[in-house]
């Protein structure tokens, strides 16, 4: 699952099709596909695009193989039976949602959690928020945690692996201090830090108790420019 809800099990990554549609026509063929209410034959991509049948198929099928597209076989409707010839490979677009930012953003994440919050605690936003952020923290830190006795070592790098898929971009700074140089909710965190910046807290306080590395010290305190949480990690005893 994405951090949007979205499941993205064999999603395509955004920076995978930003390099796929780059091509003028085959963005043209996507475009034609996306818009239609029913699945669309090669044929009749070509028919809407003006783009000759061959070069249709080569950009249909490459984003297919992309994962933007999803294919069948059917044949047109009142023709069935012997002598009706193969059924005719069909296009639709594939129910993926794909958002490119850089520095990393995910404004459909943190209004999820909030929308959660307020549902729950409708009178206090603000503790709901952290508590939902906690929550989610721990699932995600839990989801990644593996079988056995990792070291701590791998724990720490299975932590900064998730900081990094939720567009932290953490980096290692002296002694045993992670330092997050992005927060990926800049926008809402300059109208509300303060709730913000909470919910950030418990956030990545739960991605590390759900690894195992409740001892990390997680707070306020970030530098100007980076997000607003420090991690500071236990010292190795292993």
């Amino acid at each position: 699952m994405s951090t949007d809800g979205t499941d993205n099990a064999t999603a395509p990554s955004s920076w995978d099709v930003a390099s796929v549609l780059a091509e003028p026509h085959r963005r043209e063929v996507y475009d034609a596909v996306r818009q239609a209410r029913t699945p669309l034959t090669r044929d009749e991509v070509a028919s809407a695009t003006g783009i000759n049948r061959r070069l249709t198929t080569f950009h249909l099928d490459r984003l297919a193989e992309a994962g933007l597209l999803v294919t069948d076989y059917a044949r047109p409707p009142g023709r069935g039976g012997p002598g009706a010839g193969r059924p005719a490979k069909r296009y639709r677009a594939a129910n993926v949602e794909l958002e490119l930012s850089v520095p990393p953003r995910h404004y459909v994440f943190v209004a999820r959690l909030l929308t959660e919050a307020i549902d729950r605690a409708p009178t206090d936003a603000a503790t709901g928020s952290r508590n939902v952020a906690r929550a989610e923290g721990l699932r995600l830190g839990a989801a990644r945690r593996t079988t056995g006795r990792p070291s701590a070592k791998r724990r720490r790098e299975a932590a900064v692996a998730a900081l990094t898929d939720l567009g932290y971009e953490p980096a290692t700074a002296e002694g045993a201090q992670i330092r997050l140089r992005n927060c990926p909710f800049r926008v809402v965190a300059d109208i509300s830090p303060d709730l913000v910046c909470g919910m950030n807290r418990e956030l990545i306080a739960g991605v590390f108790e759900g690894l195992g590395l409740a001892d990390a010290d997680v707070g306020l305190g970030g530098a100007p420019g980076d997000c607003c949480v420090v991690v500071q990690l236990a010292t190795d005893r292993r």
